[in-house]
């Protein structure tokens, strides 16, 4: 049975840290009164990707936030390649933009370019993710180590159902290298695993936050661990592959009967929403990547015009099963699948 814990939010409401930031007039206007539309902001974002769905849901919220408070906005994509995305914030710096949001595909090997940004008076926000430097303005992001456990924690109560107590075999799908979300999920996770000596993670691979990838390292890991009681992966599209995967090794078997191997992961993207509601998928902790980005630009906005802007805006995230996935709870909180394709 589904920990009731587990069943609510992470984070209800946005919550920042302790200590907030408050705009400085160097960032191409004033910070004084006036609508947004007159401030005459121009905000660049560097993307990690745009192919995968949450990553397109972040670009969407951040248009819909431009167009909202009248901002000027110029997007890069970096396909995923560390150095691209370097490359692509010195040419933000370079067009004398206000403002950076960086959603990091390298946590560490960005961090010379925010140097650049902010030697250059650019403030820098982190976006749904975090980048390791005190020179980030403010961060707006779900808690990703939280994630990690709750996810850690569903596997657990599966096990236990299963078995009477915690144990089983485990795989660990990670995220992208190098990503800090990847990183701190794994962590939350491991945290939940090492806590139960009995629960043995049995393989590791990384899935690069994609289908394709994660189908592959599965299928190799079904062909070498004859028993797996359930799979961690690191985002919602790593889980659609490690559900294909253990379909096409003839290895599904429907939620709720014997040999059925739990996967769970975390966004909450259209197929793995999709393969919930089959029945194919036990869990996804979801996100609001289009809300998220659409929030970041409002704060952005503030922040210009001389507001108080919490140096973390924690972003609220749901655990969603086929148990819960109609209810008025999930309704409620809002499915952000449903407004992009793929």
């Amino acid at each position: 049975m589904l920990r009731k814990l587990a069943q609510a939010t992470l984070a209800l409401t946005a919550v920042g840290a302790l200590v907030g930031v408050t705009a400085c007039s160097s960032g191409g206007g004033n910070g004084e009164g006036g609508g947004a539309g007159d401030a005459g902001i121009t905000i660049g974002y560097s993307g990690y990707t745009v192919s995968n769905p949450f990553f397109a849901g972040l670009l969407e919220g951040l248009e819909r936030g431009a167009e909202e408070t009248g901002v000027t906005l110029i997007t890069t994509n970096a396909n995923g390649d560390p150095n691209q995305q370097v490359t692509d914030v010195e040419n933000l710096i370079t067009q004398g933009v206000d403002y950076i949001a960086i959603n990091p595909a390298d946590g560490k090997a960005i961090v010379p370019a925010v140097r650049a940004a902010d030697a250059a008076g650019i403030p820098v926000i982190a976006l749904a993710d975090s980048i390791p430097s005190d020179l980030i303005t403010f961060t707006v992001s779900q808690n990703h180590v939280d994630a990690g456990k709750m996810a850690g924690e569903e596997i657990v109560s599966f096990l236990e159902d299963r078995y009477g107590e915690a144990k089983g075999n485990v795989v660990n799908i990670q995220g992208a290298a190098g990503s800090p979300a990847a990183i701190d999920r794994d962590k939350g996770f491991l945290e939940v695993m090492d806590a139960h000596p009995d629960v043995q993670v049995v393989a590791t691979a990384d899935g690069g936050w994609d289908t394709a990838i994660s189908n592959e390292v599965m299928t190799d890991i079904l062909q070498a661990q004859p028993e797996i009681d359930a799979v961690f992966s690191g985002n919602g599209a790593e889980a659609v592959g490690v559900s294909r995967a253990i379909e096409s090794a003839g290895r599904f078997a429907p939620i709720g009967e014997d040999g059925h191997i739990f996967v769970i992961g975390i966004d909450g993207p259209k197929p793995a929403i999709e393969n919930i509601r089959a029945g194919i998928q036990d869990a996804e902790i979801s996100q609001q990547p289009i809300a998220m980005a659409e929030e970041a630009v409002r704060l952005i906005v503030k922040l210009h015009n001389g507001e108080t802007v919490e140096g973390f805006v924690e972003w609220p995230s749901m655990l969603i099963t086929p148990a819960n996935i109609d209810s008025d709870e999930v309704k409620e909180f809002g499915i952000w699948a449903d407004e992009v394709d793929g």
